[in-house]
């Protein structure tokens, strides 16, 4: 398997400046491929990417944390939104997810984000496959140097209980993917919200990889308990139990190393990259700690 990626911008997730910085140079000693960087890194100057990424790592550009800022703010925006408005909002942050592709790839001689992961908001019923197929063809437009755009699955509404989400089925993500470029990640921890089980990210890599159209497999957890990360079933990204006693204090996440092998057997080796996302225990601050959680999560995939 090739190196992952770490979602690293969730592991230093409320440390300060100076332990985010201790933190990533720290991570130089992993054996990864790069990093999933937050779209909002598009804004931070030449110091930070200095500070922060090493010259020699592939990045994935997420922009979750982007569309779910600008959904608190306004209900239409999406990719897949019925109202233009809000459709071409979002694709002007694709565009910036672009321009962040070329600036890194000009600097340094070669592709360097590797996947963009866009995703299918807003929240049904507001979401179409019509509007998403023509995001996804306006997006097939513009310049990526060389980046796959994939989306990324994230829980769709079920009866019953409130949506972390409640973007597009699966299903209707594949759909609107078949004939195109464009490809499928599925977030294991978000899959497992939406199905409430453990089977639920399984099946949907399967379904993906059975179409051809399987992206990307992030690894990031998700617990029906409640924990040190919150209520039950939020996406809080908790680290997967495991005897490494970095992942002692994650014990009720369902992700394990028996997920983990399930799911990598379901993507059938064609996914076309696989990361892991995860946090700490709140009172886990020191870049050692935060490290350690990261290493052991990373192992599992080798297991």
């Amino acid at each position: 398997m090739t190196l992952p990626y770490l979602g690293a911008y969730a592991l230093v997730a409320g440390l300060g400046p100076d332990e985010t910085r201790a933190t990533y140079a720290a991570l130089t000693d992993l054996a990864i491929a790069g990093l999933e960087v937050p779209l909002a890194a598009a804004d931070a100057g030449d110091d930070w990417w200095r500070a922060h990424v090493a010259e020699e790592w592939d990045l994935v550009v997420t922009a979750i944390p982007t569309v779910m800022g600008r959904l608190a703010q306004d209900a239409r925006y999406g990719l897949a939104s019925d109202d233009e408005d809000g459709r071409q909002a979002a694709l002007a942050d694709v565009a910036t997810a672009a321009a962040l592709a070329r600036r890194l790839a000009d600097a340094a001689g070669r592709t360097r984000v590797t996947a963009l992961q866009v995703h299918s908001a807003p929240r049904a019923p507001r979401a179409t496959r019509d509007a998403l197929a023509r995001s996804l063809d306006d997006v097939a437009a513009l310049d990526l140097a060389g980046a796959l755009v994939t989306i990324e699955h994230c829980d769709a509404t079920r009866p019953g209980w409130a949506p972390e989400k409640g973007f597009l089925e699966v299903d209707d993500e594949l759909a609107v993917l078949a004939g195109r470029d464009a490809r499928l990640t599925v977030n294991w921890g978000r899959s497992a919200i939406e199905g409430r089980s453990a089977a639920a990210p399984v099946e949907h890599v399967r379904a993906a990889a059975s179409a051809g159209l399987l992206g990307g497999v992030m690894l990031s957890g998700a617990t029906d308990a409640a924990t040190a990360w919150g209520d039950p079933w939020l996406d809080g990204h908790i680290a997967p139990r495991g005897e490494d006693p970095a992942l002692a204090a994650s014990v009720a996440s369902l992700l394990g190393p028996d997920e983990v092998r399930a799911t990598l057997a379901a993507a059938d080796g064609r996914a076309a990259y696989v990361g892991v996302k995860v946090t700490t225990h709140p009172d886990v601050r020191e870049p050692a700690g935060r490290v350690a959680v990261a290493r052991a999560a990373l192992a599992q995939l080798a297991s």
